[in-house]
């Protein structure tokens, strides 16, 4: 913002030194315990503050921290120094527009993310000019990244993306969630190539972003144009879950409110794990669950298999014992009266080759004549009977008045898949139709849906 040579590194030094060895406990607001650790600084001290502080809010959008909010703050920083702030176009709302919502731990850990930007500086700084050049012309962006995942900090402060993101915009996503690239990796992953799958059970941030970097470059090449942002709605819509969850609870609200009138509740089958832990991984080579004794006495997922690999999608149950287990509910109470089971696509990619898609789902509904005999706390449904229709519960056949199976997706979304070296697209139409022939139900003299 200024002409001043501010970013050196004794500037540096002496900010750092200033804010974070001298932390000011209590709930006092975060520019009035700057401002106290800032007294007695010299202007080239306080005016980098401004800086880091500007730096700082150049992420967030207008829709979360306005441009003059972020404009006042700056300024406000600045003027601790006895001097008036330049007339810099750097203020203006043009460049303080922002390109993101960071998510609301940006803000709450304010004083953090700040003080772990001085230290990068610092750091970076304080390392010979060669090296510096090194980091940002090399290997680009990942020399670079692998130097700032080696700093502390850089697994859970969420300005870390900022940094990446502003330096390599061209070769990085405009993304702070590690749960948003997350999704996105698990959601696509079907694009890549079997050298470019993450290995890790526990992916660092750096995984990630390597992984995602491919999965843009294939979706260039799918589309072709370099105009991908993963937050258009086109993109957005093949991974964001919180979609997904948003239409389950809009249903399962209603349908909870109805039964509840009627002195009945609704159970859902793993409504509490939103996504699987590596205590419920699935096994790639056999696309059941990894831990067989753990999980299928309470499976959270009813695991369907999708074979990719011929002419026509095909779903089947997999062949492994309790297979046939849909979920388990909390019936002790006698007051069941609907079941809700979270179905989780598996696709055959090739023998023992197998992958969840992990961003489409469905909700496999059943609803019972009064409420169920009392159970446990766990009481699992033991099978169902995809031919006949037949659903187990208690080691008996549980009549059922009607069953219908919930969409959670649109149709026209696609998953893309390397089927034994060759790219495949599937539709979730295509694997709803597959779904519907595999599942024959047989209500007491209700319906199906």
């Amino acid at each position: 913002m200024t002409d001043h040579a501010l970013w050196t590194l004794p500037n540096l030094s002496d900010l750092l030194t200033r804010y974070a060895d001298h932390p000011i406990a209590g709930k006092r607001d975060f520019l009035d315990k700057l401002e106290e650790q800032l007294r007695g600084a010299p202007a080239a001290t306080t005016q980098l503050a401004a800086e880091v502080l500007w730096f700082l809010h150049l992420f967030p959008s207008g829709r979360t921290l306005s441009g003059a909010t972020k404009r006042d703050q700056i300024s406000k920083v600045w003027s601790w120094s006895g001097e008036g702030i330049p007339d810099t176009p750097f203020l203006d709302d043009a460049h303080l527009h922002g390109v993101g919502h960071p998510g609301a731990a940006y803000f709450t850990h304010r004083p953090s993310e700040y003080e772990y930007l001085i230290r990068v500086f610092v750091a970076f700084k304080s390392l010979p000019p060669a090296e510096q050049g090194r980091l940002v012309q090399e290997d680009v962006p990942w020399s670079f990244m692998d130097w700032l995942d080696g700093q502390g900090g850089s697994d859970r402060r969420l300005v870390r993306g900022a940094i990446l993101y502003f330096l390599f915009p061209d070769h990085l996503e405009r993304n702070l969630s590690k749960d948003h690239k997350r999704q996105i990796y698990a959601s696509l992953k079907g694009k890549l190539g079997t050298d470019d799958v993450i290995k890790s059970r526990s992916p660092s941030l750096g995984e990630y972003d390597r992984a995602i970097s491919k999965i843009r470059a294939a979706l260039e090449a799918e589309r072709g144009t370099q105009e991908i942002d993963f937050y258009d709605d086109d993109t957005k819509n093949l991974w964001f879950t919180t979609l997904r969850e948003g239409s389950v609870k809009d249903f399962t609200s209603w349908l909870d409110t109805y039964l509840t009138d009627r002195g009945l509740q609704l159970n859902q089958s793993g409504r509490d794990l939103k996504k699987l832990d590596q205590k419920r991984a699935i096994d790639p080579t056999t696309g059941f669950w990894a831990n067989v004794t753990f999980v299928t006495s309470k499976p959270p997922r009813w695991l369907i298999h999708f074979d990719a690999t011929g002419p026509d999608l095909m779903a089947s149950v997999p062949v492994q014992h309790r297979a046939g287990v849909i979920g388990y509910a909390n019936t002790k109470g006698g007051n069941s009266g609907a079941l809700a089971v979270r179905i989780l696509p598996i696709i055959k990619l090739g023998e023992g080759q197998y992958q969840e898609a992990e961003r489409w789902e469905w909700l496999l509904l059943f609803c019972f004549p009064g409420g169920l005999e009392p159970g446990s706390s766990g009481e699992a449904f033991d099978n169902l009977d995809t031919e006949t229709g037949i659903l187990s519960y208690m080691k008996r056949g549980q009549p059922y008045i009607f069953a219908g199976l919930l969409c959670l997706n649109t149709g026209e979304e696609q998953l893309s898949f390397s089927v034994e070296g060759t790219s495949k697209t599937v539709s979730y139409r295509d694997a709803t139709e597959a779904l519907r022939k595999l599942i024959n139900v047989a209500p007491a003299g209700g319906s199906d849906e």
